[in-house]
């Protein structure tokens, strides 16, 4: 809780002005700044969350969903090795982003849906907009794999990254086994960020926090799953 320096009253920890004085409790954010709270992701993820839970407007949200969607879309066709399917890998590129950008931002809100109704059970306090800033600022790593990661696996691999015959491994064994080990600890980076933005925005337990992810994490791991069967369109 956050007391009032002029009356003395408690209020909400992300209260931005006392609910019986109306004096100012601490600075207001009205909008976020995408470079900025991405950056505080990596440097001070708690100010980063804190910053995303009391902002007027939660910036962005539907931007980064699109943008995490196609990397999602890459990591599903690489695990179903779809690369026969296309003529070259500049379709397989151009069918990924169009694929990826529309269903990210559809999976963006199914998936904070699943997660502010996680958040509810366990008790928690802020609003599905809260939920869905915080969710998709938690995203920030993979959404760098975009750029940092992805264009030097394609560079690497070319179209055998979504291959079996031959499988990426059996051509540059150490490079792909440190790509993919690079990916993963990219991916539990932004689950730990989850679990952390969950704790501190929603004024939760770590173990509720961990619970809410989970939960939010079956649902992603439901859309692999269904994805064969998406993919039968493109046959």
């Amino acid at each position: 809780m956050i007391a009032c320096p002029v009356c003395r009253k408690d209020n909400d920890n992300y209260a931005t002005v006392c609910t019986h004085c109306k004096a100012f409790l601490q600075n207001r954010i009205p909008n976020l700044n995408l470079f900025e709270t991405a950056w505080k992701m990596i440097e001070s993820p708690r100010a980063g969350f804190h910053d995303i839970t009391i902002a007027e407007h939660k910036n962005y949200t539907l931007f980064l969903f699109s943008i995490f969607g196609i990397p999602l879309v890459f990591t599903i066709f690489w695990y179903l090795r779809v690369g026969d399917r296309f003529q070259s890998l500049l379709d397989l590129i151009i069918w990924a982003i169009i694929i990826g950008a529309c269903a990210g931002l559809v999976l963006g809100v199914l998936l904070t849906a699943v997660y502010h109704l996680g958040v509810r059970l366990m008790g928690g306090r802020s609003n599905f907009r809260s939920s869905m800033g915080l969710l998709s600022y938690s995203l920030i790593p993979i959404v760098f794999t975009l750029v940092l990661v992805l264009p030097v696996e394609l560079l690497t691999f070319g179209m055998y990254l979504f291959t079996s015959n031959p499988h990426p491994y059996t051509i540059k064994p150490f490079s792909y086994v440190a790509l993919v080990g690079f990916d993963v600890a990219i991916s539990l980076w932004a689950l730990v960020l989850a679990v952390l933005g969950t704790a501190i925005g929603h004024q939760i337990s770590t173990f509720k926090s961990v619970m809410v992810v989970a939960l939010t994490l079956c649902v992603l791991g439901g859309v692999f799953f269904l994805s064969p069967r998406a993919l039968q369109m493109l046959k």
